[in-house]
């Protein structure tokens, strides 16, 4: 039987506060890359965790937002909207495809969902600095890709363990059931 997902007014809070903490550990560590003017950040472990933790949509929005307002307060505003969809997206993908916590979905969802966001700020840098510059970003993407899923995927694996409520939205939840003879 599948569960039935509900948007409460107790999951706006979350993504606010889920926003608030993906904008700030973006912001905190940037590590400049000279050729586009990116930079280097820890938006990846915050993406896949918001993704496992809540599932594809609501992974979508933190994931997305939280970057993309990292982008517009830390002077690189030309990124944001970039940064929104191409975050986004890689949440999105990631939350759908892992419907399981099991190895192969972990390793399928995290490998198409690094694959886009490589190819998006590809296309992003492209679009900005040249292809040239764009092309030498690619290794730091993918780094920083690998590098947010260990932590996220830690994170989230503690976070499941400590305190199951706060992912019983997301696709990775636990199941709720009731005793037979509660049952009516």
């Amino acid at each position: 039987m599948a569960r039935k997902r509900v948007l409460t007014a107790s999951t706006i809070p979350l993504v606010a506060i889920m926003t608030a903490i993906t904008t700030v550990l973006t912001f905190a560590v940037r590590i400049p890359s000279a050729p586009t003017r990116g930079y280097f950040n820890l938006s990846d472990a915050m993406i896949y965790f918001s993704s496992l933790a809540f599932g594809p949509w609501i992974g979508g929005v933190i994931g997305g937002l939280g970057p993309a307002l990292s982008d517009l307060i830390s002077g690189y505003p030309q990124w944001a909207a970039f940064t929104f969809v191409i975050d986004g997206g890689q949440a999105v993908i990631m939350g759908l495809i892992v419907k399981k916590f099991k190895p192969s979905y972990l390793i399928t969802g995290s490998a198409v969902s690094a694959v886009w966001k490589v190819l998006g700020y590809l296309v992003a840098g492209t679009f900005l600095s040249g292809w040239g510059p764009a092309l030498t970003e690619v290794p730091g993407n993918c780094v920083q890709a690998v590098f947010g899923l260990v932590i996220g995927l830690a994170l989230f694996t503690a976070i499941r363990k400590a305190y199951p409520p706060l992912v019983r939205i997301g696709n990775l939840g636990y199941e709720v059931s009731l005793p037979e003879d509660s049952k009516q």
